[in-house]
């Protein structure tokens, strides 16, 4: 399914919108991605709001498990509408009941001061391959990422950097050119923030991977500039800590010119499943 049909809502009722069913033929991702519903539930909170205002930060949580075959039905209440910014909540619902909620923040256009961190250094995207050439995913369990370029850099090719304790680097842009819609962009980059960060926090326990049992919880975003997301964009992940089957995550987003479009922050839950008994050292 294209990201435009993603993203494209129907409006049920004013502050009420639905989104559609994405019915992964594969049976893979039997719950909804969360990308999915953040990004859905970004679409619903920017219709509410005036084309002056643009979004700068959300923060969601993850409740429930979404059911990927089941459309999700998203409420907005508009907490505030002042004359620099505005705050919407939007809860995301599924069969009677809430499965992740969201606060964004919208600002008009202003000006301050400005400066930012240097982009890491990173080998380009253009030598790397693909997530499917490089083994990173199962083919079939993400097909639903095929119009998604992403390039995970090697952990050879990661400049490791003192003191952090787990990194990692992907690079992805979307395939083919979207809309000149800046709202589409953003919405699309929320999607996508939510697809590897929480790796970064296994990139050291590979051993164990697959007896872990991973979910997103919370999932924070701040949009610094203008981007486009089907230009090649630079995720640059680390994970600062890892304890009690739970993973802080964070990523910071620069295109090609070492701009940092946006930040994110994502805990994640990362337990042992059970009957697994972990060996000593994991």
């Amino acid at each position: 399914m294209a990201i435009e049909e993603i993203l494209d809502l129907e409006q049920l009722e004013v502050n009420i919108y639905r989104g559609g069913v994405f019915s992964p033929e594969s049976g893979f991702l039997q719950r909804t991605f969360g990308g999915h519903v953040a990004g859905q539930s970004l679409v619903s909170a920017v219709r509410t709001v005036e084309p002056a205002f643009q979004v700068h930060s959300l923060h969601g949580y993850f409740l429930r498990p979404g059911d990927a075959r089941a459309p999700s039905v998203y409420t907005v209440e508009r907490i505030r509408d002042g004359g620099s910014f505005c705050t919407r909540r939007v809860s995301a619902i599924q069969h009677g009941e809430t499965i992740f909620t969201m606060s964004a923040s919208f600002q008009s256009d202003q000006t301050g001061i400005e400066h930012q961190d240097a982009m890491p250094d990173a080998p380009g995207p253009d030598d790397l391959p693909g997530f499917r050439s490089g083994g990173a995913f199962d083919d079939a369990g993400f097909a639903q990422f095929d119009e998604w370029d992403v390039r995970i850099v090697p952990r050879s090719k990661v400049a490791r950097l003192p003191g952090k304790a787990s990194q990692q680097q992907v690079w992805f842009r979307h395939r083919d050119p979207l809309p000149d819609d800046h709202v589409l962009h953003i919405c699309a980059l929320a999607y996508m923030s939510d697809l590897t960060l929480l790796g970064s926090a296994q990139v050291n326990h590979l051993d164990v991977r697959k007896h872990l049992m991973v979910a997103s919880l919370d999932h924070a975003m701040w949009f610094m500039r203008p981007f486009r997301a089907d230009e090649w964009l630079l995720y640059d992940q680390s994970s600062p800590s890892a304890c009690g089957g739970r993973s802080l995550t964070q990523g910071k987003i620069f295109n090609r010119y070492g701009e940092m479009v946006a930040a994110v922050m994502q805990e994640g839950l990362t337990r042992y499943q059970r009957n697994f008994t972990p060996p000593e050292g994991s």
